[in-house]
């Protein structure tokens, strides 16, 4: 009922902000550009017409304009005359200090700099408003002239994309000094090609385009559009430029176009002139390549020792890196023709190195021979200690925890382009007790978790392999990487540790696409100093029918020995900064047990001092497909599917404690605790200390809101609309659905197995709102989220929106709080 009546209130609060757009501010001729609508586009994109609009309407939220209101709020408190009363007495002030100073430079500096910053910050408060003004939105006042412009515009486009007996025009509605500005266009029919033809004078270059019509962007009976027309002189001219053409410049290309044979017919033709008319094009070959390692650096009276290796002269005054291992990072050689394309890749191998802060390569016309380039590699060195750090804080568990990164970089360390990195990591998290309420917190249940780790890793420049395989991979920034990580982690019930080596090959076949496949992953974990309380609320978990078999998740904190060799390919559009369209997927695929059979003739344990370390074998796959789509410069849809799938080759058998996988928190359902969702329709019931079943005052089970969860099968969605509030401030409004499945039947756990028929019933969903705000260097978040559907409750019973409580962290139906560093996806 709660819930219901914010409902109410919010909804009626909306329509009422909705109703009472401000425009009693206006003046009498002036109307505010409320609405702009485009009518009659059927094939072209919309949103590349609205990109062109003049003016823009205010934004509206359902219907109100809250930005505007906050405007003319703020402005009840701007006084101009005072800020320019201000900015007088500053530069008195500052003139009167300047004078004190004398001939003192230094001091008349600092005073010159302040002066500009307090004058700045007071001309951008009378130009812009007040803090409370600039988050807000002055009134968009409608233009006739620029909405004039924006029908020229308009024009333009459509003839640019072949609809050249198209008609526009524009009208507008006006009521209560609110006008609606509308477009309307007639697109009519588009002219296509009817011809495509060549006219070019170099008779070498007509016999390159001519073996490569197949690859024009331009074809018969293709729509007239001007984009396709660039982008097919930008093809010829990279086709040209890969073969030698290093002068060749796409102003060289002219494309004339005729409408004048039949109707809505375009015949194109494609002229590419000569540099002058009578001389064809140069075709141009490397003659020398330099590569000189300290550009940056000039010493007077010394000069570069030069080192000729493989046919390129390295300069340098010291040669810190080994020559032998730049040079397979080189694709332009002697007697070459020129190529862009090799001078893009060796420019992206050298610079994937991560051993020089600058580098360029730019080509001269030998003066000795003019059909002869010499090519000159400069780079600058990049420092070669590097120290990173890194803060924040999380929250979990209604408990704030810090968290802190430390990792040294020392570059060429063996002098082979080799990177040396040493890791410290440290932080306090929340957790939910699970050896019964914490006394003393609080927040009853949550206690605090203390992580430490360490990490040393050696990165080399190419595969270390024992057969010549990097001359395949050249082109792909082959690295090979050591590593060994060392985990602690201290928890009310437990102290786990974990040790770790991994023997990676990394290759990076685009700007979009990596690889990484480890073919040795070694890792020891243990369990310790498990608390009485905690191992007595697992024996009590047991099945009732046979308590002497312990769960999965008891067996899963046995010390173990995990040798497993796994693959990552990593998929990216774009970039992955969530301000462009951009596709992103991860493929995971880990098989354990193979090497440890081998090494240990198929035992299913090894002795480690008073310890056994179990031998686990398994295979695991996990798949991240997330999706961005850029509705607005500011707004954006982004999605998500995760999938997972994890499972012990022996079906009797269990897996590690973090090899299962787990569900909820924030970066997955966020409305459900963190790993305690699922699995299915299971719900754990609370037990006293002797392990009798607890019940609510109306007869039903206590949930056990406490007890940690894990699955073998992870199915998960998430759908998220971003936008930008104000200045750094962003918001968000997101949908979550997913759970966890038993692929094994789990007696301990009735309804957690996974059934076709049925799964579908066991998505939970949750949604909520958040706040995003962008420091540029990092983005904290905050997300408040409530529970829509428990798929633990019986059918008929499972929506559970209505029940939404807020500020009650011991109610199960408690709105959600998630704080974190960086974009849950």
């Amino acid at each position: 009922m709660k819930l219901r009546f914010y409902i109410f209130v919010f909804s009626i609060t909306i329509l009422f902000l909705g109703s009472c757009v401000p425009t009693q501010h206006l003046a009498e001729n002036e109307r505010l550009l409320y609405k702009i609508k485009l009518r009659g586009v059927e094939e072209n994109d919309p949103n590349r017409i609205m990109a062109l609009y003049q003016q823009r309407p205010n934004r509206k939220v359902l219907g109100a304009t809250p930005y505007l209101s906050i405007y003319y709020f703020g402005k009840k408190f701007f006084n101009p005359k005072k800020i320019e009363q201000r900015l007088v007495e500053k530069r008195a002030e500052f003139d009167r200090r300047i004078q004190r100073a004398g001939t003192d430079s230094n001091k008349i500096e600092n005073l010159l700099r302040k002066r500009e910053k307090k004058i700045t910050r007071l001309t951008s408060h009378l130009e812009e408003g007040n803090a409370i003004m600039q988050i807000g939105e002055p009134p968009v006042i409608y233009d006739s002239l620029k909405a004039q412009a924006t029908l020229q515009q308009i024009h333009n486009y459509l003839n640019s994309k072949g609809y050249f007996k198209h008609q526009a025009s524009f009208t507008t509605d006006s009521q209560n000094k609110k006008l609606t500005l509308n477009y309307n266009i007639q697109e009519n029919v588009p002219y296509t090609y009817s011809q495509v033809n060549y006219n070019i004078k170099d008779t070498a270059v007509a016999a390159i385009i001519d073996s490569t019509r197949a690859e024009s962007l331009v074809k018969v009976n293709q729509h007239y559009d001007e984009e396709v027309l660039v982008n097919e002189r930008d093809r010829i001219e990279l086709l040209l430029k890969n073969l030698g053409y290093y002068q060749f410049k796409k102003q060289f290309i002219v494309a004339d176009v005729d409408t004048s044979f039949e109707q809505n017919q375009v015949r194109l033709q494609i002229t590419i002139n000569n540099d002058n008319d009578t001389i064809p094009h140069q075709v141009f070959r490397l003659g020398r390549v330099n590569f000189k390692a300290d550009a940056n650096l000039e010493r007077f009276g010394l000069e570069r020792d030069t080192i000729l290796f493989n046919r390129i002269y390295y300069l340098a005054y010291n040669h810190r890196i080994s020559p032998r291992i730049i040079d397979k990072k080189i694709t332009i050689r002697p007697g070459q023709r020129y190529s862009l394309r090799r001078t893009s890749i060796t420019n992206r191998l050298l610079t994937n190195l991560d051993m020089f802060r600058f580098l360029s390569i730019n080509y001269q016309v030998d003066t000795l021979n003019s059909t002869l380039l010499t090519a000159n590699i400069n780079a600058n060195p990049s420092r070669r200690f590097q120290e990173t750090t890194e803060a924040g804080v999380s929250y979990s568990a209604y408990l704030p925890g810090p968290f802190g990164n430390l990792r040294l970089t020392v570059r060429n360390i063996f002098g082979g382009a080799e990177l040396f990195e040493i890791g410290f990591r440290g932080g306090l998290e929340g957790q939910f007790a699970l050896n019964g309420r914490s006394g003393n917190t609080q927040r009853p249940g949550s206690v605090y978790t203390t992580e430490l780790g360490a990490n040393t890793a050696i990165i080399f420049p190419q595969f270390l392999v024992p057969f010549n395989a990097n001359r395949y991979f050249i082109r792909y920034s082959p690295r090979t990487r050591v590593n060994l990580n060392y985990t602690y982690i201290d928890r009310q019930e437990f102290t786990r540790t974990n040790q770790q080596t991994t023997f990676d090959y990394i290759w990076q076949m685009s700007n979009r696409l990596q690889h990484v496949f480890t073919p040795f992953d070694l890792s020891i974990n243990s369990t310790h100093n498990i608390d009485p309380g905690f191992k007595q609320r697992l024996i009590n978990a047991r099945p009732e029918q046979n308590r002497e078999v312990a769960t999965t998740y008891e067996k899963s904190f046995a010390s173990s020995f995990i040798s497993s060799m796994n693959y990552t390919r990593v998929f990216n559009t774009n970039n992955y900064n969530h301000t462009l369209d951009a596709i992103f997927t991860r493929l995971f695929v880990e098989e354990s047990g193979l090497l440890g059979s081998m090494v240990f003739r198929g035992r299913d344990s090894i002795p480690l001092g008073n310890d056994y370390l179990k031998i686990f074998k398994y295979y695991r796959v996990n798949t991240d497909v997330r999706r961005y789509f850029k509705l607005a410069p500011t707004t954006f849809l982004v999605s998500r599917l995760n999938i997972g799938l994890a499972r012990a080759f022996d079906k009797n058998d269990y897996l590690p404690y973090d090899r299962y996988y787990y569900a909820g928190g924030g970066t997955s359902v966020r409305a459900f605790r963190p790993r305690r969702l699922g699995p299915g329709s299971y719900f754990p019931v609370s037990r006293d200390s002797l392990g009798r079943f607890e019940y609510e005052t109306d007869g039903t089970y206590r949930r056990d809101i406490q007890s940690e969860q894990q699955g073998e099968l992870l199915l998960e969605a998430n759908m998220e609309y971003r936008f930008n509030l104000f200045s750094f401030v962003n918001g968000a409004v997101f949908l979550d659905a997913g759970n966890i499945w038993m692929l094994t039947n789990d007696p301990a756990r009735p309804g957690s197995q996974f059934e076709f028929k049925d799964f579908w019933k066991e998505f939970a969903v949750g949604t909520g709102f958040g706040f995003r705000f962008d420091f540029t260097f990092l983005i904290a978040r905050i997300d408040l989220s409530a529970k829509v559907y428990d798929p633990s409750l019986p059918l008929g019973k499972r929506f559970v929106l209505d029940k939404t409580v807020l500020f009650n962290s011991d109610n199960y139906y408690n709105l959600a709080f998630n704080l974190g560093i960086g974009y849950p996806f």
